[in-house]
């Protein structure tokens, strides 16, 4: 057997362990694409050098944005497609011509947007609840800690995005994957919220040519033989057929989720004479393997590989937790497997493609193009090669937090590039402003996202937290001691500084200078200045427990008196006193779940010793 076309057979217990979610900049070098517009056939310095007067730079084009009409509704439609895996640092938009011409050349990228739990079912959670994981406590994707049951036991539909979004009046639509663990035995139970619920079940969520639906609850849907993103493109169509009718008295609201380009998880028995999928039987034991595309682009890309960044299958990796630590270099087999999967997922992207295209061709021919913003992105990053991993996600590099994150709409700059970091908590407060609606049961823990042109340039959007509290690994082999993936990090993203620090449940401790190297393979942690590691491990303090604005505004939370916004206001060495008296962090143990009594705080550090 080629590894090219390995499956990698595991139980249901060791998805969860292979960090499976059952479920770069973007470069000026676009693929042109083909004829038809429906189908793609295309073959830094260091802390001394950190100011606090912050300057972010915007790039606008000269007097190109969308604007609304007289003629047009005061309240816009909203459409947000979500892609499951999808990377940014692999370039995988490079190849989706469509995405470009409809939405990065006449809408507004933001480089540096984030995840901040870099698996499909929390990020998912924390887009319809504007929160963190620490907050929502769903914190995995199937068990005590995550799951579409624990989803409905634990109330996170009470109050949640489209029933607010509902309340002012608008029409809510979604079609696609929700989150893992509503399958054929549940699917009766909806969340509510939806106008509309045609959502994809388990166990055929990751079954690309066996996509089942439950719509509203009722009878499932078979599509034996047929590609989902496929499907899921007509159902987006049907919807917006009805929905742009009422338009004139209602707007709506439109969430696309295919499970591209996420790995393919098959659970059931392929080949049994079944009357559908109400009897179809099926195992808990699953198979992994690349993602398969539609037949159509089977033939794409025969020559492309993974970017051969330095970080890829790298060199050194003395710097990592052991999990990374100990690996070996990928043999020459397991580089072209990987290659093999790099290829398919670009394959398997195409079909969003041409999903976005008829999306928006659809509202063009309504004559709603300038009511309406269409949101792009996904639910994390997903690495190859990547410090010599295999194929997964769940790390706190770059890779798997900054995902593609892209909006056209009326107001919106065309082929322009907003640097200020935001992230996934952001989206739902982001939907909200520009519907009208309010969240008046809890306070967000993120912020409106500055989506306008006229939108004031936001400087001090540069801190956030990143957590994590379940096994890592692979999902093409597995890793050895990947239960340590357990981690609290803290990503600060400035004009003239970037840090990515984290605090590892063994003990270890890495620190990057992402100006300096943005591969991220030099760990700096024993060679920083005391009084830098301080102040981040009293950030990563207030932002491991944060709730609602202390979420967006951590600086304030030490700094009551608001004379710091940023960490180059608080390296003043007038704070040097101060900062010695605050705590850290430490993970007593590597849990497989998020329990709060397992982290607590200690002295500031003295000097470099990891305990």
């Amino acid at each position: 057997m080629k590894l090219a076309t390995l499956l990698t057979t595991c139980t249901f217990i060791s998805i969860v362990d292979a960090g499976a979610c059952f479920s770069g900049p973007i470069r000026p070098t676009f693929l042109a694409p083909s004829a038809s517009s429906t189908s793609n056939n295309t073959s830094s310095g260091g802390q001394g050098g950190i100011k606090s007067n912050l300057q972010v730079q915007v790039e606008f084009p000269e007097s190109k944005t969308e604007t609304a009409t007289k003629e047009t509704p005061k309240r816009p439609n909203i459409i947000f497609l979500l892609t499951d895996d999808q990377d940014l640092h692999l370039n995988s938009l490079q190849y989706m011509p469509l995405v470009k011409k409809h939405l990065i050349d006449k809408g507004t990228t933001f480089k540096n947007h984030f995840v901040t739990s870099a698996i499909c079912c929390p990020s998912r959670v924390s887009v319809l609840k504007g929160q963190f994981a620490h907050n929502t406590k769903f914190t995995d994707v199937f068990g005590e800690f995550g799951g579409y049951d624990k989803f409905i036991r634990e109330g996170l539909n009470n109050e949640y995005l489209p029933k607010w979004l509902q309340r002012a009046g608008y029409s809510t639509y979604y079609v696609g994957k929700l989150i893992n663990g509503y399958g054929r035995e549940n699917y009766h139970q909806t969340p509510g919220g939806w106008t509309d619920f045609d959502v994809l079940v388990h166990p055929y969520i990751y079954d690309n040519f066996h996509p089942v639906f439950a719509k509203n609850g009722e009878k499932l849907e078979d599509f034996d033989g047929e590609f989902q993103v496929d499907v899921i493109r007509e159902k987006a169509l049907n919807i917006l057929t009805d929905a742009l009718k009422a338009v004139d008295e209602k707007p709506f609201f439109l969430y696309i989720a295919p499970t591209a380009p996420h790995t393919e998880v098959l659970f059931n028995n392929r080949g049994q004479n079944v009357d559908g999928p109400d009897t179809k039987p099926y195992q808990t034991k699953s198979m992994f393997t690349e993602p398969l595309p539609a037949k159509r682009h089977e033939h794409l890309f025969s020559a492309e590989k993974i970017p051969r960044r330095e970080s890829f299958n790298a060199a050194d990796v003395s710097g990592k937790p052991r999990y990374i630590s100990q690996l070996p270099l990928l043999n020459d087999e397991e580089v072209d497997t990987l290659d093999h999967w790099h290829r398919q997922r670009l394959r398997t992207l195409q079909s969003v493609d041409e999903l976005l295209d008829a999306v928006v061709r659809k509202v063009e021919e309504a004559g709603q193009a300038d009511n309406t913003y269409i949101f792009y992105s996904s639910d994390n990053g997903f690495h190859l090669g990547l410090h010599r991993l295999n194929a997964g996600k769940t790390t706190p590099y770059e890779d798997d937090i900054n995902v593609p994150f892209i909006v056209r709409g009326p107001g919106v700059a065309q082929g322009a590039v907003r640097t200020e970091s935001s992230t996934h908590t952001d989206i739902a407060p982001t939907f909200l402003k520009i519907a009208g609606a309010e969240n008046l049961a809890y306070d967000f823990d993120g912020t409106p996202i500055p989506i306008h042109s006229q939108d004031p340039q936001e400087p001090n959007r540069e801190s956030f937290a990143v957590e994590f509290w379940r096994p890592g690994g692979g999902e093409l082999f597995r890793v050895a001691n990947a239960d340590e993936n357990v981690y609290r990090s803290a990503r600060i993203v400035g004009s003239t500084y970037s840090y990515l620090y984290t605090v590892w449940c063994t003990g270890h401790h890495e620190l990057y200078d992402n100006i300096k190297d943005p591969e991220q393979l030099k760990n700096i942690y024993k060679n920083a200045p005391i009084s830098l590691l301080n102040r981040l491990d009293a950030l990563v303090v207030v932002l491991k427990d944060c709730a609602g604005k202390e979420c967006s505004s951590p600086w304030n939370n030490l700094h009551p008196a608001g004379n710091v916004k940023n960490l180059g206001d608080a390296l003043n060495r007038e704070f040097d006193a101060f900062y010695k008296t605050t705590k850290r962090l430490k993970i007593k143990e590597c849990l497989n779940g998020f329990y709060p009594a397992n982290e607590i705080l200690v002295a500031a550090l003295e000097s470099h010793v990891e305990e």
